[in-house]
């Protein structure tokens, strides 16, 4: 399979530059002093780390896969994978677990969930903030596809 089954995406400003991905029953997760790696999972939650700190509204686009997605590195900044436990197989974009920022992805039942993630736009972003008379905010610039499909048993 070569396309996701559904995808929902988001516009969203980073909160010191961590964007969250919410399960249904997130709750923050505590980061590591210095937050250096491109994304940080946890039981119904994933941070996704912005490579800036400045004012910008971030691309997000969820997906769901049947299987592995194809490693399609193509133009990707970074790329990490991890694996978490969702409670009920759903995950949306949230504005600091305050507000929904994107509409809800079905993933399947509740279990473990890989989820490869790969980040575009930051040498982009780098050079447009570096202009004096940059627009306030960046818009679309920095962008995030978080591909999810589930773990087999045994696996993550």
């Amino acid at each position: 399979m070569t396309e996701p089954l559904a995808s929902v995406e988001a516009l969203l400003a980073p909160a010191h530059r961590v964007i969250i991905v919410a399960g249904a029953a997130a709750d923050f997760l505590d980061l590591p002093g210095r937050a250096s790696a491109l994304c940080y999972a946890g039981d119904d939650v994933l941070y996704l780390m912005s490579g800036s700190g400045s004012y910008h509204r971030a691309r997000i686009v969820l997906e769901s896969w049947a299987s592995a997605p194809p490693d399609d590195r193509t133009d990707v900044d970074a790329q990490q994978q991890v694996t978490l436990a969702l409670s009920d197989g759903t995950v949306h974009v949230s504005g600091m677990l305050e507000f929904p920022a994107s509409p809800i992805l079905t993933l399947g039942p509740p279990g473990r969930y890989h989820a490869r993630v790969d980040v575009t736009g930051r040498a982009e972003l780098r050079r447009v903030e570096a202009r004096p008379d940059h627009p306030i905010p960046i818009t679309d610039v920095e962008r995030f596809r978080v591909r999810f499909w589930a773990a087999r048993p045994g696996e993550g």
